[in-house]
């Protein structure tokens, strides 16, 4: 409201954000009970408020329901709306009158991410933002500064982060630094993005090396994308109440393709990691998830999904079943932004008994399923 009040104050002012609201029958709920009990939970909800401030500033500001913000300190539960980010980026190229060379500092909490542009198919399993087992350093949330620059008309965009731990209740106070560089490809006509990122965590030796690329080639209505993310990990673990060290911790990877064309959407996603100093005997442990969306009209779509387990994680993570789970349902968009889902997910019993693994779907994601159930989703996007 505060913002919304201030608006006179910037020169210009938008506001957008997402809603995800979920209503499921037949899954874990909270506190471990199974059972067909109904289920309901945000999935997502956020809202974000971008300002410019001046002739050469910006303000950007994300409000999120979770409370991972506050969560650190115990000051308030999970499901309090706070501060995702609150950033000042200032375009210092423009201020100098440098042609042809970007500058920018982005100051402020969680002022510092990566590009995040591999994220196309609904299971996700081509980012590492939600790959099985790596954070993206994006997902941490402190004060910190970030300076991008950018050269040869925005074809290389490297970047530096520093933040320091002000949040969580943690012995090692030492800064966290995030240095890497995109490639946008798209100024030599070549629908072409590659990312390559080095973080350095808190804790000593817990690091991470990530490359990212997509490829989204669009002929008159049709679009086919293709994307995907390597990252190596080292890092550090508590065994019987020693610290130890892994060497090589793992190496996540996900690769994902989608094709978009005559009112369908159809895409495929797959992911897993390697190391044997994180999975003992299994060195392969992987995922895959497949898609799809017809529109009947412009108004009405049908979707379908079904996600399996293969190698080291269908025998050891997933019951020795390959099939985990499948889901049917409707679309209603009534207005733009706006959807309503309905449908049913089915999620092999065996394979998700013990409640550890966390079946995940396009509808309603990382749900801990039981057999599966009904679910009723609302979706706003604006």
């Amino acid at each position: 409201m505060v913002l919304v009040l201030a608006a006179p104050m910037f020169a210009e002012m938008s506001i957008s954000g997402e809603f995800d609201y979920y209503f499921v029958n037949g899954f874990e709920g909270d506190g471990g009970e199974t059972g067909n009990s109904f289920v309901d939970k945000w999935d997502k909800g956020e809202v974000d408020f971008k300002a410019t401030v001046g002739d050469y500033s910006q303000v950007r500001i994300e409000l999120e329901e979770d409370g991972s913000w506050n969560k650190g300190k115990g000051t308030y539960p999970e499901g309090t709306p706070s501060f995702n980010y609150f950033r000042v980026i200032t375009d210092w190229g423009k201020f100098f009158g440098l042609d042809g060379i970007t500058i920018k500092t982005d100051i402020g909490l969680n002022s510092w991410e990566t590009f995040d542009n591999v994220d196309f198919t609904g299971y996700n399993y081509e980012n590492a933002d939600s790959s099985l087992w790596c954070a993206d350093p994006a997902t941490s949330k402190d004060f910190g500064i970030k300076v991008s620059l950018g050269f040869v008309d925005g074809l290389v965009q490297p970047y530096f982060a520093l933040t320091f731990d002000t949040v969580q209740e943690n012995d090692d106070k030492g800064p966290e630094f995030l240095v890497g560089s995109g490639f946008d490809f798209s100024s030599m006509d070549l629908p072409l993005w590659v990312e390559a990122y080095f973080y350095k965590g808190i804790e000593e030796k817990n690091n991470m090396f990530g490359v990212e690329a997509m490829y989204d080639l669009a002929i008159n209505d049709m679009n086919f994308i293709i994307g995907g993310y390597f990252a190596n990990a080292t890092g550090t673990y508590w065994s019987e109440g020693k610290k130890a060290d892994w060497d090589d911790r793992a190496s996540a990877w996900g690769f994902g393709v989608q094709f978009v064309a005559f009112g369908a959407t159809i895409g495929a996603s797959t992911g897993g990691y390697f190391g044997e100093d994180v999975v003992g005997e299994n060195s392969a442990l992987s995922v895959l998830g497949i898609d799809a969306t017809y529109d009947i009209l412009d108004w009405l779509a049908v979707n379908f999904g079904a996600s399996f387990a293969f190698g080291d994680f269908k025998e050891t993570e997933a019951g020795d079943k390959a099939f985990q789970s499948l889901e049917m349902g409707v679309v209603v968009k009534p207005d733009k932004g706006v959807k309503y889902k309905l449908g049913y997910i089915y999620a092999d019993e065996d394979a998700v008994s013990d409640g550890s693994l966390k079946t995940r779907t396009f509808n309603t994601k990382k749900l801990a399923a039981e057999k599966g159930g009904l679910y009723f989703v609302t979706q706003i996007d604006f």
